[in-house]
């Protein structure tokens, strides 16, 4: 796919801002039936969108969809960006296992991402069949790169409070933990049939605390 000029100032981290988010409840409520739209489109053609079927599932003009996102990439680059929030709310955001010590709580987190990404259709679509324009690709490694800061300020709170191996650089362990969950579900969650969820958390725990240097 060629670049547009708008694509080349993406990857380049400069893309001129899209259109503003809606400002009546009217407006947003029609963007969120968008975005639902968009992402059930994408998960029942298996990571391809038109934009034509995205308006007769909401209920919308063409023209309507291009008043809340900046081309069809603005668009999937909605859908992205929502599944991505809704995942570090549910999973890398919270406390899973308030007052255990860290391999406890890292073993829940990882049994909550796993859980996360099986009972979320999308997650398939997300990780492995999503046709990327060159602005969506861009956004969705920002979302990756904010995962990994995240993990490796977790990192980094283990090693102060002494729960943690202090020789391990926390940036690099964060980018191997979400690297390593991010292809390791990818392929679980490939074919008709997928692992099974519980030997897909359990497997994917002995990984991650073989990163982090703790007992699984």
């Amino acid at each position: 796919m060629a670049f547009t000029d708008r694509a080349r100032g993406a990857a380049a981290g400069s893309a001129p801002p899209g259109p503003a988010e809606p400002k009546t409840a009217r407006g947003a409520a029609t963007r969120r039936r968008l975005i639902d739209a968009a992402r059930d489109e994408l998960v029942q053609r298996d990571g391809i969108l038109e934009i034509d079927s995205v308006a007769a599932r909401a209920d919308v003009s063409v023209g309507a969809i291009y008043r809340h996102f900046d081309l069809r990439a603005g668009l999937i680059g909605a859908v992205v960006d929502d599944f991505y929030t809704r995942y570090r709310e549910q999973t890398l955001e919270v406390n899973p296992a308030p007052g255990g010590r860290f391999p406890e709580r890292e073993r829940k987190r990882t049994e909550l991402s796993v859980a996360f990404h099986y009972r979320d259709p999308l997650a398939r679509v997300i990780l492995s069949a999503l046709h990327l324009d060159a602005e969506v690709a861009v956004k969705e490694a920002a979302q990756v790169a904010e995962m990994v800061d995240l993990a490796s300020s977790v990192m980094a709170l283990g090693q102060r409070r002494g729960e943690l191996p202090a020789d391990r650089d926390p940036r690099f362990v964060g980018a191997m933990i979400i690297g390593g969950m991010r292809q390791v579900l990818a392929v679980a969650l490939a074919g008709g049939t997928p692992m099974p969820e519980r030997d897909t958390a359990r497997r994917l725990w002995i990984l991650i605390a073989g990163i982090m240097g703790v007992d699984p």
